[in-house]
């Protein structure tokens, strides 16, 4: 990816560790992430795919999505990914309950209309030549509000949100979402996570507050600059971090899988 191009998991990557943003970046870069992160990624990308399927009405029972899973799942590619047949599993059968739950019960609130689906939007930060971008999962528009709702879709469980701190994704998605206004003129903007998964999860919804934008938005463009820069300073990390330390076992646990085949096959 471009260095002056930027999505909210690269920045709250960028802000947790710096060291391992930029291993991420660099096994990215060579498509050597490693095992575990890859089928993660793969299962992750199928069901938000899948779940854009379902909102845009092609997916509208059981029967469906166990057609569109024999079809659609990428055996072959996670496979290669896991090399384990129950994990395989595992992630095949996950993502098949999330779907066949979520079709039954889609996330649909009274007075609301469906206005974009998997709708991604890119924005340029003035006077600092990058561009923030994100995916929208769905787009929830309420004409008697007059509020505009962006809805996105977690598989892991759902943190706790602080108001007052917003996070990167919160700051990037508000900041987007001044982009829709001249569609749709809100007076009011909310963002909800919804946890996709086996189980019912409460959804968690904020309301996107302008003056803790403003607040917290210079904050953000320092990160991004820093970023953009990727200077070695950036990659400095503290000897302790725990980030970088599970980063490196993974690296190394990966790199003895290699050895092992290799040597079985010598």
């Amino acid at each position: 990816m471009h260095r002056t191009l930027f999505t909210p998991s690269m920045v709250e990557a960028f802000r947790i560790c710096k060291r391992a943003y930029q291993m991420g970046q660099a096994q990215y870069a060579e498509g050597t992430n490693t095992v575990k992160g890859r089928l993660k990624s793969l299962t992750r990308r199928f069901i938000l795919r899948g779940l854009a399927e379902i909102n845009r009405g092609k997916l509208a029972s059981v029967n469906q999505v166990q057609k569109y899973m024999g079809q659609q799942w990428p055996v072959d590619i996670l496979s290669t990914a896991a090399q384990d047949r129950d994990t395989n599993t595992r992630a095949f059968l996950f993502a098949y309950k999330t779907l066949t739950r979520y079709v039954g019960k889609p996330y649909r609130p009274h007075g609301s209309e469906i206005v974009g689906v998997a709708q991604k939007v890119r924005a340029r930060v003035p006077h600092l030549r990058v561009y923030v971008e994100d995916t929208m999962d769905l787009l929830l528009w309420y004409p008697a509000e007059r509020r505009l709702e962006l809805v996105d879709y977690q598989l892991n469980p759902l943190s706790h949100y602080d108001s007052r701190w917003p996070s990167a994704t919160i700051l990037v998605k508000q900041y987007l979402a001044e982009r829709l206004k001249m569609r749709f003129p809100y007076d009011r903007v909310t963002l909800t996570f919804v946890r996709a998964g086996t189980k019912e999860h409460q959804p968690v919804s904020l309301t996107l507050d302008e003056s803790i934008f403003a607040l917290h938005w210079s904050e953000l463009v320092k990160t991004l600059e820093l970023m953009k820069e990727g200077s070695q300073s950036a990659g400095e990390c503290n000897e302790s971090c725990r980030h970088c330390q599970i980063e490196t076992e993974q690296q190394m646990g990966d790199e003895m899988k290699v050895k092992e085949t290799y040597s079985l096959t010598a």
